[in-house]
């Protein structure tokens, strides 16, 4: 039986899994500011995400820590837990190799999981809507956000990742 405390703990470190990827995605394109910017930026969200998760951890009761987690939740998250960053980033190539494994970690059950301790955690509705919203932007800024000249497929099959 795994905690709501243990569940906490295996999002916090999932979080930072992110967060390690994208610093990592960071210093493999250093040379293109507006990429290596726009990694940074989803380095920190994720670091926000996991600070978020320790503060919401640290204001709940004993009795909630002690209660049991949704096992479904929990296994997912183990999942997560179990994507090898170091191995990723090895096999980033170029930039739409980095651009397709940030798509799928984006749209997997990292941001599903985040999602459901916001539903059942968060302090407020308001503070519910805020996170929710911040999270559909963090996923959707790839498409949205991502600096206009490499937009496309080809141009970032011609950006090399440094080694």
């Amino acid at each position: 039986m795994t905690t709501v405390d243990e569940l906490f703990t295996l999002a916090i470190a999932a979080e930072r899994a992110a967060e390690s990827l994208y610093l990592g995605l960071t210093q493999k394109f250093a040379a293109h500011a507006e990429v290596a910017q726009f990694w940074q930026r989803y380095a920190a969200e994720e670091g926000g995400h996991a600070q978020w998760l320790a503060q919401r951890r640290s204001a709940l009761s004993p009795e909630t820590l002690a209660a049991p987690a949704d096992e479904f939740i929990a296994d997912q998250v183990r999942y997560v837990l179990k994507f090898p960053v170091a191995d990723a980033l090895a096999d980033v190539e170029d930039l739409e190799d980095a651009y397709q494994l940030v798509n799928d970690i984006e749209n997997s059950e990292t941001n599903a999981v985040f999602e459901f301790l916001i539903e059942h955690f968060a302090a407020d509705a308001a503070t519910q809507t805020f996170l929710k919203g911040q999270l559909r932007a963090h996923i959707g800024n790839l498409r949205i956000e991502f600096p206009t000249q490499f937009r496309t497929a080809a141009l970032r099959r011609g950006i090399k990742a440094a080694s």
